[in-house]
């Protein structure tokens, strides 16, 4: 039972980290529909180029979080922490490089969406680099808790 309390923030950390991945996916998607129909500009291939890669590292990472890899646990930290360094830096002229623009507009409208996603990346964040996380990846269990079945040596 304790196993599966400890496997709560992987699978927590996973799921949010794939919610953000379709946050910067929308953003990468904006960016091409931009290049394909507006000029060619230099924030619209960069912001491809971010937003793709950030939607694929944090998409791949949950995916292998879900498969206990510790790549995956990498690559969510590493993506969140990206994004949220891209979110309080990026502001001016500098943003249009970052985040998507549709008639003058962010996608992302309003300071209260603005900070649910903020929270949800830093949640990914924290979740990824705890320690329950950690012991989850490694199969490591309390000394008064037994396996579960399917952990068990035939005999135990």
């Amino acid at each position: 039972m304790g196993q599966n309390q400890s496997s709560g923030t992987a699978i927590g950390a996973a799921v949010l980290a794939m919610l953000c991945g379709m946050r910067y996916l929308s953003e990468a998607g904006t960016f091409v529909v931009h290049l394909v129909l507006l000029e060619p500009a230099p924030q619209y291939f960069v912001g491809t180029a971010w937003n793709g890669v950030l939607a694929a590292t944090l998409f791949v990472g949950g995916i292998l979080l879900l498969l206990r890899r510790t790549l995956g646990r990498t690559l969510v930290a590493a993506g969140t922490a990206l994004a949220l360094v891209a979110t309080l830096l990026a502001n001016g002229a500098v943003s249009a490089y970052f985040f998507a623009e549709v008639d003058g507009e962010p996608l992302v409208t309003g300071d209260e969406v603005a900070f649910v996603l903020f929270v949800m990346t830093f949640a990914a964040l924290v979740l990824s680099v705890i320690r329950p996380t950690s012991d989850w990846l490694e199969g490591r269990r309390r000394d008064d808790e037994e396996p579960s079945k399917q952990d068990r040596l035939p005999g135990w």
